[in-house]
């Protein structure tokens, strides 16, 4: 483990001052900035990474970046995934939750510490390319594994998968099990304390994994460390029926009883909560992932946006897994979660686009613990996505249609150009910090090899 973690920090080195931006001066179209959508843009990215200016174009400006046709927007946030999911993408794509999990860490079992990574940088290929700057991850995580985030330039809040004090989560991967994951939470928040691209999470999987008296102990070290927990909860109705015949209360009000909601909470998924629930994640400030792709595919159902965002609460949203989604595409998921209550309530301005695409954005980017990005704004940090506007689906396009376009129109195939934090990633169509030809090949062999793995075990 420690060759890997050298490795890591020694390619985080080497490939950290690539598509560095100085003073970078970008001309588009449009931007969405939170005042609106303004016409013949400029934003200027400072030395510091920081946006200078947002707003019209400036006669005297020397752009760098002149990108007509191009809109601008804030990176996307994916406030929920298993990024090293990707190698499973495809698998048991037309069977419900449970025979869905089973299937799955069926073949998490076989995965050893390069695939996770290769997963990992996949993930990272797929967000970065369909414009997402950050992101929200459970699944294993070591100092190698957050080496490659910070390489990659993205951000991300990285959560330990935990299932009991006891249990190994991932053996080809790790030794490590639910009391070794949590020990190394610890260790980890405390190495990338001061770190602008990671923030760390306890990562206790649900109620229906984790015994009591283990999501008791991490609501206490929680507190008492200021670090937030990352957690599922009420994704399926059979999920709650368990938890109701286990300890006679629904997930959220028995999380409630062991005091995780004195915590810092981001809670992925919640079709299934009651009203009281609802409640009690926006009196305790409790952070929420929509993730309704991920919800409609294994049939789950549909999570009440209209009454979170009604209630108050933190939102974020986000994909899931590509085991349960196929695809990182945030875009898919602002049309899916704007449309689907609509359709749902027989009510076209139950949610507006404009709502969803700030969760996709500035509420999401708080909600995962960077407050300081997702927003086109002076003073904030540059995380920037152009998207090109010349297609067929953008026509006619006018700056008055532009978030209108973002949330109807969009996809992830239009984004051209990434910045994160000043940092250039993504230009039209390749990478700068990652090489997407050697990983997708060295993806595509693991996957072989985890299908060969699998087949093996079930035939002896």
């Amino acid at each position: 483990m420690q060759d890997q973690e050298n490795t890591a920090t020694q390619s985080a080195e080497s490939m950290s001052s690539r598509g560095a931006v100085s003073g970078a001066v970008l001309r588009a179209d449009a931007m969405l900035t939170p005042a609106g959508a303004i016409p013949d843009a400029e934003l200027e990215i400072g030395a510091d990474g920081r946006i200078a200016y947002a707003g019209p174009a400036r006669p005297e400006s020397q752009v760098t970046h002149d990108l007509a046709g191009h809109v601008l927007m804030s990176g996307l946030v994916n406030g929920h995934t298993h990024s090293a999911m990707t190698l499973l993408r495809g698998v048991s794509d037309d069977e419900g939750f449970m025979p869905w999990l089973a299937a799955v860490q069926g073949l998490e079992q076989h995965l050893t510490h390069e695939d996770v990574e290769v997963g990992l940088e996949l993930a990272m290929l797929e967000m970065i390319e369909t414009g997402t700057t950050a992101f929200a991850d459970m699944y294993h995580w070591d100092a190698a594994l957050i080496e490659l985030v910070r390489a990659a330039g993205m951000r991300a809040l990285v959560a330990p998968a935990s299932f009991a004090p006891e249990a190994v989560g991932f053996p080809g991967v790790s030794p490590w099990n639910g009391a070794d994951a949590t020990d190394h939470t610890e260790r980890l928040a405390e190495r990338y304390a001061d770190d602008p691209q990671i923030r760390l999470a306890y990562g206790p999987h649900a109620p229906y994994t984790c015994p009591p008296e283990f999501l008791r102990d991490i609501a206490r070290r929680a507190v008492e460390r200021g670090i937030p927990i990352h957690t599922h909860i009420s994704e399926s109705a059979a999920e709650v029926e368990q938890i109701l015949e286990r300890y006679g209360a629904t997930p959220a009000d028995h999380l409630d009883s062991l005091g995780l909601f004195e915590a810092d909470v981001l809670a992925a998924h919640c079709v299934h909560l009651t009203p009281g629930e609802i409640e009690l994640f926006a009196r305790t400030g409790t952070a929420l992932s929509h993730n309704p792709v991920s919800n409609l595919k294994l049939g789950n159902g549909i999570a009440p946006l209209p009454e979170f965002i009604e209630a108050g609460i933190r939102l974020t949203l986000g994909t899931d897994s590509v085991a349960s989604n196929n695809t990182l595409d945030l875009f898919e998921e602002i049309k899916t979660g704007t449309i689907l209550h609509r359709g749902a309530r027989q009510d076209a301005a139950i949610v507006r686009a404009a709502d969803v695409l700030d969760i996709a954005t500035r509420r999401g980017a708080e909600a995962i613990g960077f407050p300081e990005t997702g927003a086109l704004e002076a003073g904030r940090l540059a995380d920037v996505i152009a998207l090109d506007a010349r297609g067929s689906a953008a026509t006619p396009f006018t700056a008055a249609s532009l978030v209108s376009h973002l949330g109807f129109a969009a996809t992830g195939a239009d984004v051209r150009r990434v910045f994160i934090g000043g940092r250039e990633v993504y230009a039209d169509g390749r990478h700068l910090t990652l090489d997407a030809p050697a990983i997708r090949a060295r993806a595509t062999a693991a996957r072989e090899r985890l299908a060969a793995a699998a087949a093996a075990a079930a035939g002896s």
